[in-house]
């Protein structure tokens, strides 16, 4: 008996490193990385995942960058998604990481289900966790059925470049100095 939970727990952690519970993200860092660029940026996307999107839309002061990524991200169907980390480089194409969304979302998950989700579902889960615990599974669920309609446009691309292009659009433009000192 000892043995079994010995080889189930191994087998578990082995799983769960295989997908990025453990140790260092690379999504996470690509986005660290992608951010770095612009400081500004950086910090708006950090308060949306603190304070969340509703209040840092408020909170944000007219013509600011903060206001610009808000609003955009307010009207975009995908908008409620740049809360989990590594969202801004996410490969997945829209329509897929949608149709994920809602096989996980949809699961009765069981222990004998869990491995099998982890491994195939990953990113998928970690979407469909934020979207729940943001509006509950009843709501999240509506509002999954909507990003899917109103996102057809853009389900070929990658959830990573639709964030990145939307926030593009807002990122500052600090004047270079040309005197050398």
């Amino acid at each position: 008996m000892k043995r079994i939970n010995c080889v189930l727990s191994a087998t578990m952690l082995g799983v769960l490193s295989g997908c990025g519970y453990f140790g260092s993200d690379d999504k996470q860092q690509l986005e660290q990385a992608w951010l770095a660029q612009d400081p500004q940026l950086q910090q708006v996307v950090e308060q949306i995942r603190t304070n969340g999107l509703d209040v840092v839309a408020q909170s944000a002061a007219a013509g600011t960058v903060s206001a610009c990524v808000t609003q955009k991200l307010v009207q975009d169907p995908l908008g409620k998604l740049v809360n989990v980390e590594g969202s801004l480089v996410e490969s997945a194409k829209v329509a897929e990481l949608l149709g994920d969304l809602q096989k996980v979302m949809e699961q009765d998950v069981s222990f004998e289900k869990f491995a099998s989700l982890l491994q195939k579902g990953a990113d998928a889960a970690v979407y469909a966790k934020s979207l729940i615990e943001q509006q509950g599974l009843e709501q999240a669920l509506q509002s999954l059925k909507q990003m899917a309609l109103a996102s057809e446009q853009f389900a070929k691309q990658d959830l990573g470049a639709h964030f990145q292009q939307l926030l593009l659009e807002c990122k500052t433009t600090e004047p270079t100095s040309t005197s050398v000192n």
